[in-house]
């Protein structure tokens, strides 16, 4: 399937990050965020904390059942 004209705007603007990392994405630790294609036309951006981050503790209190 071909990449729409907007596909295309993101994919040179997020493109040239995959696979980088970028500081910050949470004011309580030193995370950092990483950029990844996971199909065409799409991207991940995943925030990584650091261990201990009482942001990243309470998140996953409230996720697991």
């Amino acid at each position: 399937m071909p990449l729409s004209d907007a596909q295309h705007r993101l994919a040179s603007v997020l493109g040239p990050l995959d696979g980088a990392e970028v500081p910050g994405g949470c004011d309580t630790c030193n995370a950092f965020q990483t950029v990844a294609p996971v199909m065409a036309g799409a991207w991940q951006i995943t925030t990584h904390h650091d261990d201990g981050c009482p942001v990243l503790a309470a998140h996953e209190r409230t996720t697991t059942p």
